[in-house]
């Protein structure tokens, strides 16, 4: 089932030489989806100085703890699905 809004998705991913807790595995990123009709309905799971893997829905904020690029990957798309709904992968 699909919801019918067009939702975007913007991902960052970068591999940074540092043991720092915030970076796991040196992985900084900024994964982001979001209505294009309404942008602050959106999914964004992202880390960075002084904070560890943590996501956003809309304004709700809550830490979760990394495992692997996969798991969080997984876990990106699984939110993505459970606010709304399946979707199909467009790319032009």
């Amino acid at each position: 089932m699909s919801s019918g809004k067009k939702i975007f998705i913007e991902v960052e991913l970068l591999r940074l030489d540092t043991d720092k807790a915030e970076f796991p595995q040196g992985f900084k990123f900024k994964w982001l989806a979001f209505n294009r009709d309404k942008p602050a309905e959106k999914i964004l799971f992202d880390n960075h100085e002084g904070k560890k893997p943590h996501y956003h829905d809309n304004d709700k904020e809550k830490f979760f703890t990394w495992k692997s690029r996969k798991d969080t990957q997984q876990m990106f798309y699984q939110a993505i699905i459970k606010k709304w709904g399946n979707f199909i992968k467009k790319i032009d």
